[in-house]
């Protein structure tokens, strides 16, 4: 659309992290005329780069945008009095401040975006993210228009593949509770030659989920005699936490356990192990502030 072209990721399922570039052709008079965009090109690539997941703005409620516009045109005037500065004779206040609460109520979409550092396209498209790249522009002006707008349609876009995705999961879950299709620790504790029974997943489970992981699968993939039977049980446990967020996490609880079946003693992979467990249950909890602190002791763990 519009000469924009989709590097990596399904325009049908956003991931919610984008980035889009564009290649800047030097133009003739680039020597005599410099510009404050000049800075953010990096080796002929100007690079935007946005994450809208965990992005939750706090927007003020109608009642308090109206108090905050009050304050402020109170206050000028106020300033503009003790001042001596006489207000222009044609300025209706009572008008002005109808107009700024108007203006104020308006619904906007923040635009958490940054320019990314980037020197090479092919360092760009390593990312984990949705990648556009929006064309070659001369000059910097018109490609940094472009791509300080596009934040504005993915952003809106994911939330409504998001708010979809919300719905049907609750229908799911409206329907496989009605069919007493879910599942709790005890259901899925029992001692089986399966890690879990089937047609279980984190969508049906309703339990405690930490106490899941730390006393029926962490425990029962660790006992698998062979890789052959840890690499059948595993594929259970990915497909019960398909339905997780960040399955990088699901990733690294299954790199750990496949060293610690291999050396018991190793310290590192038993607290990476640890922290991945934590962070799933925070995040299955919805609490956000827990699992991003302990995302950073996992990334200082791993430095």
């Amino acid at each position: 659309m519009l000469g924009i072209e989709q590097k990596k990721g399904n325009d049908e399922k956003l991931c919610g992290r984008m980035i889009a570039y564009a290649k800047i052709l030097p133009t003739p008079d680039s020597d005599d005329d410099s510009s404050p965009l000049d800075d953010m090109i990096k080796n002929g690539l100007l690079v935007l780069e946005g994450d809208f997941r965990t992005f939750n703005p706090a927007v003020p409620s109608r009642n308090q945008k109206k108090k905050i516009v009050d304050e402020k045109l109170n206050d000028l005037i106020e300033s503009m009095q003790e001042n001596g500065v006489d207000m222009p004779e044609n300025l209706d206040v009572d008008t002005l401040r109808d107009r700024l609460r108007e203006l104020s109520s308006m619904e906007v979409i923040p635009i958490p975006a940054r320019i990314g550092n980037f020197t090479k396209e092919e360092d760009i498209l390593k990312e984990d993210a949705d990648i556009y790249f929006i064309g070659e522009f001369i000059g910097a002006n018109q490609a940094h228009f472009c791509l300080t707008t596009l934040p504005i349609y993915y952003q809106a876009r994911y939330r409504e593949q998001t708010k979809k995705l919300e719905m049907d999961l609750l229908n799911e879950m409206l329907s496989q509770f009605e069919n007493g299709q879910f599942l709790d620790n005890e259901d899925i504790m029992k001692d089986t030659v399966e890690l879990f029974p089937e047609g279980a997943s984190l969508n049906t489970f309703v339990g405690d989920l930490s106490n899941l992981l730390n006393v029926k699968v962490i425990p029962f993939l660790l006992a698998c005699e062979n890789d052959d039977e840890y690499d059948a049980q595993v594929k259970l446990f990915y497909n019960f936490m398909k339905s997780y967020p960040s399955q990088v996490d699901v990733k690294r609880i299954d790199g750990a356990l496949r060293i610690l079946r291999a050396q018991s003693n190793n310290e590192p992979a038993r607290k990476l192990l640890e922290l991945s467990c934590k962070k799933i249950n925070a995040i299955y909890n919805e609490d956000t502030k827990s699992a991003e602190q302990i995302e950073t002791e996992i990334t200082s763990l791993k430095a």
